[in-house]
């Protein structure tokens, strides 16, 4: 059986990337899979398909993920679309695409329940595949930063300002105390969007706002500069914006090996337990109290970098995800057999 993955053209988006990772496992299964980034070529499929199913990234992002051009294929070819996020979801477009999909695919039990407010398809959880390849394991003893790095962000800060500021008091008086660096990595810097690092240098002015690269160079030059951080920090707002954020992003930065203190979210727990491969912090206070820790104790840094890499190589291993993936699409629809 055929199926055709529509992948989002911009090559910059690591959700991209992701999705071209799950095509190419299946691919070296065996199975006829084939990636389409082209929009005029996905219309000349719509118009005349010869396949058995198409897998969209995401859905309103582009107009060849949408009802207005899939709708006619509804019972010819199976439609599925994988998103991992919860935006848009005031928008018309986006909620008639979810009425008609066959099957959604998402990263958090969290966003399945939301959506389905929204539509009566199936859902399902399946994990991101690690890139362990460009995301490489690097020992706590190797790094000699003086003073350290805290890091936040991959990647679209200008998006998360809120979520940073959070948290700003805390960071504050880290700096204050230990003399921490704190690099905000993933800027636009006034390029293509409005220049929003104003506020967050008002109250993080010894910050260092490192600029937004695509995805290529992201790999070369920023990837390895994260890597040496000594922590990472994510944290994230109550906001139903965020219900799918951060099950690829956290995973990545385990698979580097860092040091993690998260906002205690639903997703969060089911990656950190608290003390023993990271921390989960809901306050201020505990903000602050888990900063402190891991910046006065290197053997506790190691000891969550080395308990984080082997729950990522464990659990999330490519084998074990494009399994999970295989069979969360033939619970529904028998296409991989």
């Amino acid at each position: 059986m055929k199926s055709y993955f529509f992948i989002i053209p911009s090559g910059n988006s690591t959700t991209t990337y992701a999705n071209m990772l799950f095509a190419s496992a299946l691919r070296s299964l065996g199975y006829n899979v084939e990636t389409v980034t082209d929009i005029d070529k996905k219309y000349e499929i719509l118009k005349n398909p010869d396949c058995d199913a198409i897998f969209f990234q995401k859905t309103i992002q582009c107009p060849a993920h949408t009802k207005k051009y899939i709708g006619h294929l509804k019972g010819k070819v199976k439609l599925i679309h994988i998103d991992n996020d919860f935006q848009d979801m005031n928008k018309k477009d986006k909620l008639e695409t979810l009425k008609i999909t066959d099957l959604v695919i998402v990263c958090t039990t969290q966003h399945r329940r939301a959506l389905k407010e929204y539509t009566d398809a199936p859902i399902e959880v399946v994990s991101c595949m690690i890139d362990f390849e460009n995301y490489t394991y690097v020992p706590i003893k190797q790094k000699t930063n003086n003073p350290l790095i805290i890091s936040w962000q991959q990647a679209c800060a200008d998006a998360y300002i809120k979520d940073l500021l959070m948290i700003a008091e805390p960071l504050s008086k880290i700096h204050n105390n230990y003399n921490t660096e704190l690099h905000l990595y993933g800027w636009h810097m006034g390029k293509d969007y409005p220049d929003l690092r104003t506020e967050v240098k008002r109250k993080l002015p010894f910050a260092t706002f490192i600029e937004y690269q695509p995805l290529d160079r992201y790999f070369t030059d920023v990837v390895p500069k994260i890597a040496q951080s000594d922590i990472f920090i994510m944290p994230y707002i109550k906001h139903k914006g965020r219900w799918g954020k951060s099950a690829f992003g956290l995973k990545r930065l385990m698979c580097l090996g860092l040091p993690i203190v998260a906002s205690d979210t639903e997703h969060h727990r089911t990656l950190i337990k608290n003390g023993y491969n990271g921390y989960l912090a809901g306050t201020e206070h505990q903000w602050y109290n888990s900063l402190e820790k891991l910046i006065n104790n290197e053997e506790l840094r190691n000891s969550f970098a080395v308990n984080s890499k082997e729950l990522i190589e464990t659990d999330y291993s490519k084998h074990k995800i494009i399994r999970q993936f295989v069979n969360a699409v033939n619970k529904h629809i028998l296409l991989f057999t």
